[in-house]
């Protein structure tokens, strides 16, 4: 059962474009865990982590600054931290719920591979063409008719809500975590490597770009067998396939490689050119106070998450949003790995290149609700204990 809410929880899968399964999931770990209370099945209590929603209802009232500021109704931002919080108090449930007993972390893990697993095996089914399986799994996703039929459509054979770069994000961060993990424990199969690689490949190019960098950083030589047959076919297939729509997207980084290009990918190119340039001295100072437009399209028409948060609040709110996210990072460092500064300054520098070009500081996706969660594994930070039963 664990596993299953974990599943939806964490990936936040649509019920066929009409529920959003992390609130299903969260309503239900919710009612569970009240019920459990009612019934004093939980003599510890409900651990609760007071400094994590401090830090959470101050980045609330923090995103309201610039509106105050600059005068405008754009409460996009407040909205979804609003949205993060009531996701966090979710997870709260679903830990106190399902892993706060002793060996939490491991359970964690074992969840973590099922998830792995049915990623895999729905990804790998959708690709060989299993109709049933492909809509599935487009059903599951944020709808994007678009993209149906399309060079990307690859990119939503996942059972999660997510797409494009938040499903990377979402991916690289569980392979750093996991790799890190394996670091200290030695107890995850190179067999999970392999299948998280295959599955990140899917979420998008920036995964495959800097993935490599967590696995050079926690290389062990177990991984060796893993990662050639990975490299291999990669190889085969860009070599055998480059007219196939599918492996000209996902694999344009080494296609081009291997054909003398110059360039990394289109996307980067777009970025390069169209998305990044230098806002005024206002606009670092105290931002616009926008960060969608009146037509729902981001402000400033950019895709670099450092310049949606200057544009909203200036270099002062960018800076917020970077301390708020190294905040869970440092925290998931403490609960698990005895407080690794390796494992916290890696994280965030992806995190940070990341948001070159597009959010991941204190943005509510599921790579967030991800640390956000894991960070409840420990006991570090101030905890408070709400309903313990009194021992006679």
């Amino acid at each position: 059962m664990s596993a299953l809410l974990n599943l939806f929880y964490l990936y936040d899968p649509w019920l066929f474009h009409f529920l959003r399964m992390s609130f299903v999931a969260g309503g239900i770990a919710l009612c569970w865990l009240g019920y459990r209370l009612y019934a004093k099945k939980l003599p510890a209590g409900i651990a609760v982590p007071k400094d994590s929603l401090l830090v959470l209802i101050g980045l609330i009232l923090l995103s309201l600054v610039p509106l105050a500021v600059n005068g405008t109704t754009d409460f996009s931002v407040f909205l979804m931290y609003v949205k993060a919080l009531l996701l966090f108090l979710f997870g709260l449930a679903l830990y106190n719920l399902c892993y706060a007993q002793e060996g939490g972390q491991h359970r964690l893990i074992a969840d973590l591979q099922k998830g792995i697993i049915l990623q895999a095996l729905v990804g790998l089914l959708a690709l060989c063409g299993i109709s049933f399986v492909i809509d599935f799994a487009l059903s599951t996703n944020v709808p994007l008719p678009r993209f149906y039929g399309s060079e990307q459509e690859y990119r939503l054979y996942n059972i999660t809500s997510s797409a494009f770069f938040q499903l990377s994000a979402f991916y690289l961060m569980l392979l750093h975590f996991l790799l890190a993990y394996n670091q200290k424990h030695n107890s995850i199969s190179s067999f999970y490597l392999l299948l998280l690689l295959f599955i990140g490949l899917l979420s998008g190019r920036t995964f495959f770009m800097f993935s490599l960098l967590s696995v050079l950083l926690y290389f062990k030589l177990r991984y060796i067998p893993a990662l050639v047959v990975f490299m291999a076919l990669v190889l085969f297939i860009a070599k055998c396939y480059p007219h196939n729509p599918y492996v000209a997207h996902a694999l344009e980084p080494v296609i081009n490689l291997l054909n003398g290009g110059k360039s990394v990918s289109s996307s980067t190119d777009t970025l390069m050119q169209k998305h990044l340039f230098i806002p005024t001295l206002q606009q670092m100072i105290s931002g616009d106070g926008y960060y969608f437009t009146a037509q729902k399209s981001y402000y400033g028409g950019t895709d670099s998450g450092f310049l949606r948060q200057i544009l909203y609040g200036g270099l002062g709110y960018c800076f917020v949003c970077f301390a708020f996210t190294a905040y869970f990072v440092r925290k998931i460092a403490l609960n698990w790995f005895d407080g690794s500064w390796k494992f916290t300054l890696s994280a965030l520098g992806l995190l940070s290149i990341l948001n070159i070009k597009a959010d991941t500081y204190a943005f509510p996706g599921i790579m967030l609700i991800m640390l956000m969660f894991l960070s409840l594994f420990g006991t570090d930070g101030s905890r408070m204990i709400l309903f313990q039963q009194q021992r006679n």
